[in-house]
């Protein structure tokens, strides 16, 4: 934010540095090897009296020169010049910390050039003796060359005691200082034998030829078989966040290492077979193959080793994006575009006009340093097609969190959402917008002012959301309830539990079901009720609820709501249109999505099984039962919190559908924050249930409270302890407060679904209807109920219509107090 920027576009996400760089260094690591190559070769030759070996001694040495030197030089040149353009920060960290370490590099640089120009050009021209002292003298400004560039190297991933003590030694002998010394003395060596093979194949005399390849074959299986026990030291010497961030972190390592488990033996056999079996069939093309193995070998090396220093260019220095992380930090929740440099002026407050070119920048400046747009780099289009730009906002604030090989993000939040539309722009796929809910019109069960039953219906649950996909995933429980209670009218009026049944049936379904008494109530076996008609989306089925006794004759019907949804909207982040085209449910490739993320972070074999002969479908709640693993609810609310916080109601709308809250408390202005809290506080209360699972822990320390402090917040167990209805509406009255968050009922015997009224005879929802609908709730179809028996919307016996179920008005509350008898 403090340079100018180089925008790329197909050739962004470090394409340029990580290209100039990998070839330039491989070069550098076979200028310190090769340098040995060739004095020994030198030696070698003498020793023997080998005329043909000196002759490709000397040959060895122009392709050298030309390589290391000329090339090596102007790739080096162009690294540097790259780094400042994309890197400048770190760059200027870099030169300014270790000043001496560049001047005594030069130093070292420039004996290599003169050693290397008198080398080559005085073969014949002085004695032997000293024209080796003079390849040994390459040899030992080149190596020491390699020994200065290691540290400088080494801190950027492992600055160690640096970060407290900013002392210049102390970054150069960071951790993996030796470590990665002998590495990478061990792959100069390999390097030496893999470029011999290039030059040797060129020998048109069988004898030498034959000779020199098995020569540089000890030198390519020896530093092979010396360099990796090194890798694997220097692995061990990583500090644990780094180590973290390679093995289990940074997705994208698993490929490079794959790649270096499997060159590495083509590289061990392919030295032998030179060796042992074709020595004197060795080609050019065939040495080539294998010195470009060992560059993706190599190459590999470094990829895994730049993942570890991830999201930092300069770990715990400088982000990736070349911002400083104590600048980041002052920067947060602060405007980006106003604090940067080089913003145009026009794009420095965001408009509906310019907010896709704002986006651009901001893209520009915060992700182009690692990602390119259509490009080989790990481009950000493939990565971000399966997001909407709702579900881009959330991934991006969540960066830096959960997401740790990735900078925070850096701007107010209206920056956020427009570099989340621009990256959403980028993308060809095409979301689906799904229609509004049909509403057909519907009328309530007849009722007959004097009949002898009443028949209170309602359903267990304000909503059943359904999030499953067959064949693959599930997560959530199937099946939804009905509960009834049987009124005998009278003063008092009786529940009746004896001698009836109570059957339900959804319409146009036609399967009954038959309820069974529980505690002076009915309750229904789960009803597998799908929101889907042919007129279209319906949350709100409807069922026939109907009393019969002994003899068959029915005593009283009623007509309710049995609600559910299938309408998560998992896709917003997860990818996948709908599996009922322009209706909703989870399509398979969303569900997909789901089990790879959970196998890639959680080692486990999901998309294996459901792919497998057997078909398995995982079934979430197997294991997310609150024992071992933590319950689902708080997995799901404790994960998505992290990349949901700040977003007060909005953050329960990105997943739960609209159809979710539909009483009375919607109608009065209240949102589900109002009762469970926003989404950090609601989460908080779940993970802190569970504080002793490690993962709880973790997610606990990545969220922050939202206007109390963590010790206020009371620990709840999902669908046993939630928010009271007394809280607000305290001895029944009407409320004090608008916010029911953080006190909790003690036990499952005291949510509203279980409560009955102070004569413990009626339940609360036989008269005020489900939770997240009571009446009057604002779709009709809820309201059926309360129509039938009072012809109006509104808790069942309210206002003067005590005769619903008493056969003449009551003058005082029998149930609870706040009736309006008083």
């Amino acid at each position: 934010m403090e340079y100018p920027i180089w925008h790329l576009t197909t050739f962004g996400g470090g394409f340029w540095i990580a290209f100039i760089a990998t070839i330039h260094v491989f070069v550098a690591q076979f200028a310190v090897g090769g340098g040995l190559f060739l004095v020994l070769s030198e030696q070698m030759a003498y020793r023997t009296g080998s005329d043909e070996l000196l002759d490709y001694v000397k040959k060895h040495s122009k392709f050298f020169l030309l390589l290391t030197m000329v090339f090596g030089g102007v790739s080096g040149v162009a690294l540097w010049f790259s780094m400042a353009l994309l890197s400048p920060q770190g760059a200027l960290i870099l030169v300014r910390e270790f000043l001496f370490a560049w001047a005594t590099e030069w130093v070292w640089f420039v004996g290599e050039i003169v050693a290397l120009l008198i080398y080559f050009y005085s073969w014949d021209k002085m004695s032997r003796s000293d024209h080796i002292k003079i390849g040994w003298f390459y040899f030992i400004f080149a190596w020491l060359s390699l020994f200065t560039i290691n540290g400088v190297v080494g801190f950027m991933l492992t600055p160690g005691e640096w970060l407290q003590t900013h002392d210049f030694w102390d970054g150069i002998f960071n951790p993996t200082f030796w470590p990665q010394l002998f590495f990478r003395s061990f792959l100069s060596v390999m390097l030496a034998g893999l470029f011999g093979f290039v030059t040797a194949a060129w020998l048109k005399d069988p004898v030498i030829r034959c000779k020199m390849v098995r020569l540089c074959s000890i030198w390519t299986l020896l530093g092979l078989i010396l360099l990796l026990p090194c890798g694997y030291w220097y692995l061990m010497a990583l500090p644990p966040e780094q180590a973290e961030m390679i093995l289990n972190k940074s997705h994208r390592v698993a490929y490079f290492l794959k790649m270096y488990q499997i060159t590495a033996p083509i590289i061990l056999v392919g030295g032998l077979i030179m060796a042992i079996c074709m020595p004197r069939k060795v080609k050019f093309p065939s040495a080539l193959i294998l010195l470009l193995i060992a560059l993706v070998f190599y190459g590999s090396f470094e990829f895994i080793r730049e993942a570890g220093r991830k999201p930092y260019v300069l770990w715990g220095v400088v982000y990736s994006n070349s911002v400083m992380v104590d600048k980041a930090a002052e920067m947060e929740g602060k405007s980006l575009l106003q604090e940067a440099k080089w913003v145009p002026d026009n794009l420095r407050k965001i408009t509906d006009e310019n907010k896709l070119k704002a986006g651009a920048w901001l893209y520009q400046m915060e992700c182009v340093s690692c990602h390119a747009i259509n490009g080989p780099m790990n481009d950000i289009v493939p990565r971000t097609a399966k997001y909407s730009a709702a579900g881009l906002d959330a991934f991006i604030s969540g960066m830096g969190k959960l997401s740790k090989y990735m900078s925070p993000f850096l701007g107010d939040e209206t920056e956020r959402m427009a570099l989340a539309e621009y990256i959403d722009s980028l993308s060809p796929q095409v979301k689906t917008v799904l229609a509004d809910v049909k509403e057909a019109k519907v009328e309530p069960a007849p009722f007959v002012a004097d009949q002898e039953y009443v028949l209170m219906a309602w359903p267990l649950e304000g909503l059943r959301l359904i999030v499953e996909s067959e064949g693959r995933v599930s997560v959530s429980e199937s099946g939804s309830k009905v509960r009834a209670q049987l009124l005998l009218r009278g003063d008092p009026p009786e529940v009746v539990t004896d001698d009836v049944k109570i059957i339900c049936e959804l319409k146009n379904a036609h399967q009954p079901y038959k309820m069974k008494v529980k505690d002076g109530f009915f309750e229904s076996p789960s009803i597998n009720a799908l929101p889907y008609s042919d007129d279209g989306y319906q949350p709100l089925p409807l069922v026939e609820v109907s009393a019969v006794d002994g003899a068959g004759e029915i005593l009283a019907t009623t007509t309710i709501v049995l609600p559910v949804s299938t309408r998560a909207s998992c896709n917003n982040c997860h990818g996948g249109d709908w599996a009922v085209k322009d209706q909703g449910g989870l399509a398979a490739q969303t569900a997909d999505d789901f089990l790879k993320i959970h196998d890639r972070d959680n080692y486990t074999d999901f998309v294996a099984r459901v792919e497998s002969d057997a078909c398995d479908t995982i079934d979430c709640l197997s294991c997310h039962d609150g024992d071992t693993q933590l319950d689902l609810s708080t997995a799901l609310h404790g994960f998505h919190a992290v990349y949901l916080s700040g977003k007060d109601n909005e953050a329960c709308t990105m997943c739960h559908p609209q159809e979710s809250l539909r009483g009375l408390h919607r109608t009065v202005g209240m949102e589900c924050v109002n009762c469970h809290g926003v989404m950090e506080n609601h989460a908080l209360a779940l993970l802190k249930a569970e504080e002793d699972k490690p993962v709880a822990k973790d997610l606990i320390g990545l969220l922050m409270p939202v206007d109390m402090e963590m010790e206020e917040i009371n620990p709840r167990t999902p669908w046993t302890q939630e928010p009271d209805c007394l809280t607000c509406h305290v001895d029944f009255a009407g409320p004090d407060t608008d916010s029911a968050f953080n006190v909790w009922n003690e036990d499952k015997s005291e949510l509203f679904r279980n409560r009955k009224d102070e004569m413990d005879a009626v339940m609360c929802a036989a008269c005020h209807n489900a939770p997240h609908a009571v009446f009057p709730a604002e779709d009709e179809r809820d309201n059926l109920r309360a129509l039938q028996y009072m012809g109006e919307a509104k808790p069942i016996g309210s206002g003067g219509t005590c005769t619903v179920c008493h056969e003449n008005d009551m003058d005082y509350a029998a149930h609870h107090p706040g009736m309006g008898l008083e």
